[in-house]
């Protein structure tokens, strides 16, 4: 009633005034815990974890600072939540997020329950502390900095962000290609020895191409995308950025920050990130070709672990017989290569 009887320019304040208090009264409240550190505050649901969390970020931000070039100082928090989010109702999608960085507040979440707290706090401060030359990267190559900083800093974790990122990226590439090797010893009555190629496919994400990493910002909350096409961009973006700094390293690839910046462009053109990715002119085989480089024997154990009827799928396919035998089962070999590498990594049933 009251909106409708007043003139437009009360109607627009009054407006206003209801959104911004709907906006405040429909934000979560910060965690109970709180630990005031030297880099900032952390704030979790135990005191524990919010002790922990603050000894973490005391070691990682100044590392993150000393790390990268161009890098700004703000003072900012760390909630750690159950579940990483800003608004109790609508508002920015987190849903699978381990944790991101809100600029408006200041403030890093993070989700309490990450498979590394230490990792994703170490990749949120990278977009915490980016300066302004590192927002000429086009589409998700952010991101591909923040893992790759991540991995640097807490290499405990890095194998298996990397093998997730690898795998991922390799589901817009058609698929994550193993040749697996099997070998029983005669003692078992069986003599055998075999070859196969299997395409770990489960995930293929077929409505991409690897070049849109350059153009989607898969990191916003505000870009819509289904959990596989924002995982592959991840781990396009990941193998982009890593190829970069092996070649050129971290001021390598900001130094292409800075001269698209001389030069008055808006971003980092996609062929000077071909160029010095050495993915110039790459059909998608190529990527995939890229992909199965990037990849160490300790990710190959953790994907084989991940989807465990690579190998026994495997098995029962060529030799059924042997499958109702567990006994037989533990004394058959494997081997898991990764075509043409000289990753060749042995298992056992």
């Amino acid at each position: 009633m009251l909106l409708h009887h007043s003139t437009p320019l009360a109607g627009l304040v009054a407006v206003c005034a209801l959104v911004s208090m709907l906006a405040s009264g429909c934000a979560v409240l910060p965690p109970d815990a709180r630990f005031d550190s030297p880099a900032g505050t952390v704030r979790a649901e135990e005191a524990e974890q919010a002790a922990l969390v603050a000894s973490q970020l005391v070691e990682l931000h100044p590392r993150v600072q000393e790390l990268l070039p161009d890098t700004v100082q703000r003072a900012f928090e760390v909630w750690v939540q159950a579940e990483p989010r800003m608004y109790l109702f609508a508002g920015p999608s987190y849903e699978e997020a381990d944790g991101f960085w809100a600029e408006g507040p200041s403030r890093i979440h993070l989700r309490a329950s990450a498979a590394s707290l230490e990792r994703t706090l170490a990749h949120e401060l990278v977009h915490a502390s980016l300066g302004n030359s590192w927002s000429l990267l086009p589409g998700t190559l952010e991101e591909g900095l923040c893992d790759w900083v991540s991995a640097q800093l807490v290499p405990e974790g890095a194998a298996e962000m990397r093998a997730g990122r690898l795998s991922a990226a390799s589901f817009a590439t058609g698929g994550l290609e193993f040749d697996v090797e099997l070998s029983a010893p005669a003692t078992v009555g069986i003599e055998m020895a075999v070859g196969a190629r299997v395409l770990l496919s489960g995930g293929l994400v077929s409505d991409l191409t690897p070049e849109q990493v350059f153009e989607v910002r898969a990191g916003l909350s505000t870009t819509r995308l289904d959990s596989g096409a924002k995982k592959a961009f991840y781990g396009l973006s990941y193998l982009v950025v890593e190829r970069i700094i092996d070649q050129r390293g971290i001021t390598g690839l900001h130094g292409m920050c800075l001269q698209a910046e001389r030069e008055g462009l808006d971003e980092v053109p996609t062929e000077w990130l071909l160029r010095a990715a050495g993915l110039e002119g790459a059909m998608t085989s190529d990527w995939r070709t890229a992909i199965h480089e990037a990849l160490g024997a300790e990710e190959v154990r953790l994907l084989v672990h991940a989807y465990p009827e690579l190998l026994r799928g495997t098995l029962q396919r060529f030799f059924e017989d042997l499958s109702e035998s567990e006994e037989d089962l533990r004394l058959v070999r494997a081997v898991v290569r990764i075509p043409d590498t000289d990753v060749a990594v042995p298992f056992r049933f």
